[in-house]
């Protein structure tokens, strides 16, 4: 468990908390690309408890500009887009996609007044279908992202975001958490699954090694951008099963996977303390990605907002019959069950109360990473993973099968180009 003081640490992300302070050191998603045509309506956008605008001016090129026009606080989410930026529709005044004031016809022509405004800016990078911020210290700005998975084309990757109900830490949480699949994810019958798939919106099958490995060995092995979470379990009497995940600092996350599906990459980007985007990113690197197959399986059907349709109002559409013969939970859609799980812990879980048990040792770890991150801010150091040498686009999930008896660091290997500074630390293991 956290103690009170600590759960409140980890939680909080407005500017000036310690959280907050580490999550403006990263680049973050900020909106998807598709979200803003060139000229068109600007986007309201809300990250870390600031309210933004996100716009795609004539030209194409992408701003994030503070909401609020800083001569009477009309929203510029009103403004309009013409010219090289936004124009307040109040009296006029007009910002470039860095924040600097172009127009200001309510002053004189003589006047040098509107050299002196300067609208809050924040740097922006497009990759990936997303385009990505930066909300720190310019002089600490790190390299933009590079994941595997930013270059490859649209027929390879599928990129969906979904508002979340609750606070960012819960649903990382849940994603390094192997157990839960064995429960949350489980289907009661056996299914034929498409290409690359883990799962129908039913759920895991039962013959997964996921659900049918009994006491598996749950570690944690600490890397220079993070950690990678491991599991391994059994798929006969004669060979084991390992997966392992590699989670980044602030909030991202590989979904762990065996080479015949395909990859899952997670963003849990805080909108305040207790909402939170949700940036899923399926993909593959040799061939198409088959999007009809893996949109059903989540089950995140959504409006023009990104907010579920099946949500906590209707509790997520469970169905008890469904819980008789074919799911575990009753919930269609493998993403539907975490977010369930997720919102209805509340907004912001009181760590303080929980139990943990030997499972948890994932979660442990993130919780001490973050402590960790925060720590070296408060110090004036940077937090993990910011290292620019660090080769993120090489960074992946990759799960093997392999005969027991076989160490787990020869079965599956960490690569040295992602050793920490300290190979002492480099592995802590705990079994249940």
């Amino acid at each position: 468990m956290l103690s009170k003081e600590d759960n409140q640490k980890i939680t909080q992300v407005s500017e000036g908390t310690p959280t907050g302070s580490v999550f403006r050191r990263y680049w973050i998603p900020a909106f998807l690309s598709e979200e803003v045509e060139s000229g068109g309506a600007p986007l309201a956008v809300k990250l870390l408890n600031e309210k933004l605008v996100g716009f795609r001016n004539p030209e194409g090129k992408v701003g994030l500009l503070g909401e609020f026009c800083p001569h009477r606080g009309t929203s510029l989410k009103l403004g309009r887009n013409d010219d090289c930026g936004l124009t307040c529709i109040y009296h006029g005044w007009a910002f470039d996609a860095e924040g600097a004031c172009t127009n200001m016809p309510s002053e004189p022509d003589y006047s040098k007044f509107k050299e002196k405004i300067k609208q809050k800016s924040y740097p922006v990078h497009e990759a990936g279908g997303i385009v990505w911020t930066y909300m720190g210290p310019a002089e600490l700005q790190p390299p933009v992202p590079d994941f595997i998975w930013t270059a490859l084309p649209a027929t390879h990757r599928m990129v969906a975001k979904v508002y979340q109900e609750c606070n960012y830490l819960q649903i990382w949480e849940n994603e390094i958490d192997y157990m839960h699949a064995a429960f949350a994810h489980l289907a009661l019958k056996e299914q034929n699954f498409n290409e690359g798939a883990l799962s129908t919106e039913l759920g895991i099958n039962p013959s997964h090694p996921l659900v049918t490995s009994k006491n598996p060995l749950l570690s944690v092995q600490m890397t220079n951008y993070g950690f990678r979470n491991m599991f391994v379990g059994e798929t006969d009497k004669d060979h084991q099963f390992i997966l392992e995940a590699p989670v980044l600092m602030p909030s991202f996350a590989f979904t762990p996977r065996v080479p015949e599906e395909d990859h899952l990459f997670h963003a849990y980007v805080p909108i305040d303390d207790t909402t939170t985007w949700s940036y899923d990113v399926h993909f593959t690197l040799e061939r198409a990605l088959n999007h009809d197959t893996q949109r059903e399986r989540r089950g995140l059907w959504v409006d023009e907002n990104h907010r579920k349709i099946y949500n906590k109002d209707n509790n997520y559409k469970q169905d008890r019959e469904l819980m008789k013969e074919d799911s575990f939970s009753g919930i269609l859609g493998i993403s539907n069950q975490d977010h369930a799980i997720t919102e209805t812990m509340g907004p912001i879980v009181d760590r303080s109360q929980e139990h943990l048990g030997t499972s948890d040792v994932g979660v442990l770890a993130l919780r001490r990473m973050m402590l960790k991150s925060i720590k070296l801010v408060e110090e004036g150091q940077p937090p993990i993973g910011l290292d620019p040498s660090i080769p993120i686009n090489k960074i992946f999930s990759e799960g093997v099968v392999v005969p027991k008896g076989i160490p787990l660091k020869e079965a599956c290997p960490l690569d040295p180009m992602f050793s920490p500074i300290k190979p002492e630390t480099q592995f802590a293991e705990e079994t249940n």
